[in-house]
């Protein structure tokens, strides 16, 4: 029987999903020359034959973006999309037998692992020549850079946010035209919504049971307050932190209050929207994907970014893929030339502005078609103060439903472990420490 995750939009899919297997690809790279081939002549567009491999989960925005390069350029780029499940796989059998695309599209989290094994060509030079590079996401740029080279340059871009239900916002004495800023605005704004409209309508949702979607919803509450989960170079975790508890603290007096509904406690993602575009939940932390789904469902939203648990300051977590060009391409120029107008004004308004999808420039967020949307104005000018873990051991750690990440979530908010934070920096550490 067909799970209901796969009648998901692909991007929300993905961060329920299963994790990559990362282990054999690594094998495989580690064994991978790391030499550079030769450049091809310079010419940037002289009617070079392109290979490119994006994962299926943005597939579709990727053949939009090659489809108007091509209609435009010389040059062609031949795009294989892959599927996820087995996009780990094939890319490390290819590089260990030179077989790379000249352009790679991969999943920002993991992009630290392919710069870490080489598989990347250094783009530092010609990334920071670009008259933009100060208005790129710098999320996707961190983590695809190493010892202060850079590798990678945002492709496809989302960003994680609260959306929040401005008619019970109204309904429950509240200001729909502001969402919450801090903590004890969440929790009052929540609380509110659940007492005062109450019945089947909640303050406050989230997805107990997926490591995924909880990493994108609540990494950049510490990223906020300062104190990233993972820090130098992605060596170290900062697990047992003041922020780290009082995001626990704050979700599990919403769940215990009753202030979020029950069912949260199981939920694998798989419902993760659901009550929030029936109209049944006040605040939820999401991502931009679901701007559309609830404009369908006419609901009346609005966005406010990731609090510091004090409100001091608002974080996203920035995902996406990141693209670069591998180190078995002959045509770094032309490749880059490729890239170049992937981060032009033209491709980042005309084509994903225009299909509501985020620009990875912050100086386009007031773009003909993104105005028309103050959320989405938001969300890209969040990208200035957005964050991507930058990891190894990403998948091991976070994104396996196994693994610490979730544990720590259950054992704190479900069934009150007050060790559950220290234990979780030991298991971090020990992971990190072992990725090395």
């Amino acid at each position: 029987m067909e799970s209901p995750a796969h009648h998901l939009p692909a991007r929300l899919r993905h961060l329920i999903g299963t994790t990559a297997i990362l282990t054999a690809s690594v094998l495989i790279l580690a064994a991978c020359s790391s030499s550079s081939p030769a450049p091809s002549a310079t010419k940037p567009d002289n009617g070079t034959q392109l290979t490119m491999w994006v994962r299926q989960a943005n597939g579709p925005v990727a053949q939009s973006l090659v489809k108007a390069y091509n209609a435009t350029h010389k040059n062609q780029v031949k795009l294989t999309t892959v599927p996820d499940a087995g996009f780990q796989t094939k890319i490390g059998a290819a590089a260990g037998s030179s077989g790379l695309p000249d352009i790679l599209a991969s999943d920002v989290v993991y992009s630290p692992n392919y710069v870490k094994q080489g598989l990347y060509q250094d783009l530092t030079t010609e990334v920071k020549a670009l008259p933009f590079y100060s208005n790129l996401s710098h999320a996707h740029t961190d983590a695809s850079s190493l010892n202060g080279k850079i590798y990678g340059v945002p492709f496809v871009v989302d960003s994680s946010l609260i959306m929040y239900n401005k008619d019970l916002f109204a309904k429950a004495g509240l200001d729909p035209a502001q969402g919450p800023k801090s903590f004890a605005d969440i929790y009052n704004d929540a609380k509110a919504i659940r007492d005062k409209v109450g019945g089947d309508t909640y303050g406050f949702y989230f997805p107990g049971n997926c490591s995924g979607c909880d990493a994108y919803s609540m990494l950049p509450y510490l990223a906020a307050a300062g104190e990233p989960l993972f820090k130098n170079d992605g060596k170290t975790a900062q697990v047992d932190t003041a922020s780290m508890k009082a995001t626990l603290d704050l979700y599990k007096k919403l769940y215990d209050q009753g202030i979020v509904p029950a069912s949260a406690k199981s939920d694998d993602g798989t419902n993760w929207t659901t009550l929030f575009n029936a109209g049944k939940i006040g605040i939820l932390p999401i991502g931009n994907f679901n701007f559309g789904t609830a404009e369908k469902g006419k609901i009346n939203y609005g966005e406010a970014g990731l609090p510091a648990p004090d409100g001091s300051a608002t974080s996203g977590f920035i995902g996406g893929d990141v693209v670069g060009i591998t180190k078995n391409s002959t045509h770094k120029a032309q490749a880059f030339d490729f890239l170049t107008w992937v981060l032009g004004s033209d491709a980042q308004v005309n084509v994903l502005a225009k299909a509501g999808d985020l620009p990875s420039r912050v100086d386009l967020a007031n773009n003909k078609y993104s105005s028309t949307n103050p959320a989405i104005v938001a969300a890209i000018k969040g990208e200035a103060t957005g964050y991507t873990p930058s990891s190894t051991a990403y998948g091991a750690l976070v994104n396996d439903a196994t693994g610490p990440w979730l544990k720590l979530l259950r054992d704190y908010i479900f069934s009150g472990d007050s060790n559950a934070i220290s234990t979780a920096q030991k298991s971090f550490q020990d992971g990190l420490n072992q990725a090395q």
